[in-house]
């Protein structure tokens, strides 16, 4: 029993040593950052510039509840669809993915807050807006969306303490 316990102690150690005083792993230049989670949603209003494949941001706006977003898409055809984002955001039950490019263009956008739940640093690229005006537009929404959003701070490790191998090569080696 007594060599069962000097090997376990002899097998743990360097684990507790490599932690904190609290078992905690070392953090060694740790900043503390906000963490916006939005409360507002959008209404993203897009043209649909190629069949199903391409669109374009007409105009954005913000509603009191971010799960109460939507999308209005304006068809090449002349109709017109509202979607939730929660339609868009999952695949339809054939298996088809008919607003995949709706949601990948909505990532760049406001909306993108209601998919990963962080307020854009930037509502992304010019060439996903339809004009300068409907993206400086998205712009200063921001600063909204950010003011309304709940704050949270969080520790986020530096450089030095990105885990093991940090600053050096650790290839595989094998045929």
């Amino acid at each position: 029993m007594k060599k069962t316990t000097t090997i376990f102690t002899i097998a743990v150690l360097p684990f507790l040593v490599s932690c904190g005083g609290d078992g905690a792993p070392k953090i060694k230049d740790a900043t503390e950052v906000t963490i916006y989670e939005p409360t507002k949603g959008t209404v993203t209003e897009v043209n649909e510039i190629e069949p199903g494949n391409e669109y374009k941001i007409l105009d954005e706006r913000l509603i009191d509840k971010k799960e109460d977003s939507y999308a209005i898409v304006h068809n090449l055809n002349g109709t017109t669809d509202t979607l939730s984002l929660r339609t868009i955001e999952r695949d339809h039950s054939d298996g088809t993915r008919t607003y995949s490019p709706l949601r990948g263009l909505l990532f760049y956008s406001l909306a993108s807050s209601y998919f990963n739940n962080r307020v854009p640093s930037s509502s992304g690229a010019r060439s996903y807006y339809a004009n300068n005006e409907a993206f400086q537009k998205s712009q200063g929404l921001q600063n909204e969306m950010k003011s309304s959003a709940r704050t949270r701070r969080v520790k986020s490790p530096g450089v030095r303490s990105r885990g093991y191998g940090s600053g050096k090569s650790f290839r595989s080696y094998g045929g």
